[in-house]
């Protein structure tokens, strides 16, 4: 879980972080070739960053233990 500040901005094409992860997720070719084809849609892209200022982990081994030994 994150707590901080959010920044919303409209992005003119396709944002950089979702071409690698469509290149990690498809494969370097067939990344590309999504993210060539979104582009030619022409849609509105936006991007949400956030400034945490909290962090918080849920470990569920260690502070729930008894609900994954059943």
């Amino acid at each position: 879980m994150l707590r901080g500040t959010a920044t919303v901005k409209q992005a003119d094409g396709v944002v950089p972080e979702y071409a690698a992860a469509a290149e990690r997720y498809f494969g370097p070719e067939q990344g590309r070739a999504w993210v060539a084809q979104l582009e030619g849609m022409g849609l509105a892209w936006t991007r949400i960053g956030i400034t945490p200022t909290h962090a918080t982990v849920l470990d569920f081994e260690t502070r729930f233990p008894s609900a994954l030994a059943s």
